[in-house]
C-alpha cells in the first residue's frame, strides 16, 4: 500500500491503522516523491490526497494509471465536489472519499473494491453511461447496512423512511458505531449550514434560507443531478437485464439444439 500525504498527522494515521492490519505501507508527503522513490508497479493500493504541494491529486492519478493499471486507487480530500470526483473516477480511481472519514470505513470500501466481479466489455460499442456519484446514506458510511445511496442529501429525519425505519429499532437506535454521525446531525441542527456540507458533497457553502430548500436554487440543482445520476443508474439496470435475458436465451437455444441432434 501506497499512502500520498501532505498533512503529517493524516498521513501517520493512516500509516499506523494499516500497518496494524498487516499492511506494508511506504508513505510519500506529495505526489512528485512517490512517482520518484517508488516502483507504482509493486502496489495494491493507493492512497492520495487530492491536495497535494506541487502536482495535485488528479495529475498523480493519471500518471499511476499509466504504470499500475490493477492498483486500486483512492482519492480522498478535505475540499469535495462534484466536478473532482467526477474527474477523479473518469480518471481510473476507484473511490473518492470526502475527509473527515473513519480509518475502518475506508478499509471496507477498499476490502469490497476487491470482491467486485469486473464484466468482460461486451464484443459491441455500446454509449458511454457516466460514472454515478450520489452520497453514501450515514448507515453505510457507519457500517450497519452494506450499501445504500442517499438521495434527499444528508436529510436524516422524517423525510427518510429507510432512517425513520432504522431508528425505530432499538438495536440499531443504540448502535455505538451510528453514535458518531447522530451526534454530528444533532450539534449541526438548526446551524446556517447546507446541508450539503453536512453530506460532504461541498467544502464550503452558508445557508441563508434556513432549509427552505424547496426555494433554494442550489438545491435544484443538486437534485437534478441526483435525478440524472439514479437515471444513469437505471440504464445500467436495464442493461444488466438484458445481459442477462440474452445469456438465459443463449443458453436455453443451445440446450435444444444439442436435444434436437
Amino acid at each position: 500500500m501506497l499512502v500520498v500525504e501532505d498533512e503529517d498527522i493524516m498521513r501517520e494515521a493512516l500509516c499506523d491503522y494499516f500497518s496494524d492490519e498487516g499492511h506494508k505501507v511506504d508513505t510519500a508527503i506529495d505526489g512528485d516523491k512517490a512517482l520518484e522513490k517508488f516502483n507504482l508497479e509493486d502496489y495494491n493500493v493507493m492512497i492520495v490526497d487530492l491536495k497535494l504541494p506541487g502536482r495535485d491529486g488528479l495529475s498523480v492519478l493519471k500518471d499511476i494509471r499509466a504504470k499500475n493499471q490493477k492498483a486500486k486507487v483512492f482519492i480522498i480530500t478535505a475540499y469535495p465536489s462534484i466536478e473532482t470526483a467526477k474527474e477523479a473516477i473518469r480518471g481510473g480511481a476507484t473511490d473518492y472519499l470526502p475527509k473527515p472519514f473513519e480509518l475502518d470505513y475506508l478499509e471496507n470500501i477498499i476490502r469490497q473494491s476487491y470482491d467486485i466481479d469486473v464484466v468482460p466489455a461486451p464484443p459491441v460499442e455500446e454509449p458511454i453511461v457516466e460514472e454515478e456519484i450520489v452520497t453514501p446514506c450515514i448507515w453505510m458510511q457507519a457500517g450497519i447496512v452494506k450499501k445504500r445511496m442517499c438521495t434527499i442529501g444528508y436529510q436524516c429525519n422524517s423525510a427518510c423512511q429507510f432512517h425513520v425505519g432504522m431508528m425505530s429499532k432499538e438495536k440499531f437506535r443504540n448502535d455505538p458505531r451510528i453514535k458518531p454521525f447522530l451526534d454530528k446531525l444533532s450539534f449541526q441542527k438548526g446551524a446556517k449550514q447546507c446541508r450539503y456540507i453536512m453530506s460532504g458533497e461541498v467544502s464550503l457553502r452558508s445557508c441563508d434560507r434556513l432549509y427552505r430548500c424547496e426555494s433554494c436554487e442550489f438545491h435544484q440543482t443538486m437534485e437534478d443531478e441526483v435525478d440524472r445520476q439514479l437515471a444513469i443508474r437505471a440504464v445500467r439496470q436495464q442493461r444488466q437485464k438484458a445481459k442477462k435475458y440474452d445469456r438465459a436465451t443463449w443458453t436455453h437455444d443451445s440446450k435444444s439444439a444439442r436435444s434436437d441432434n
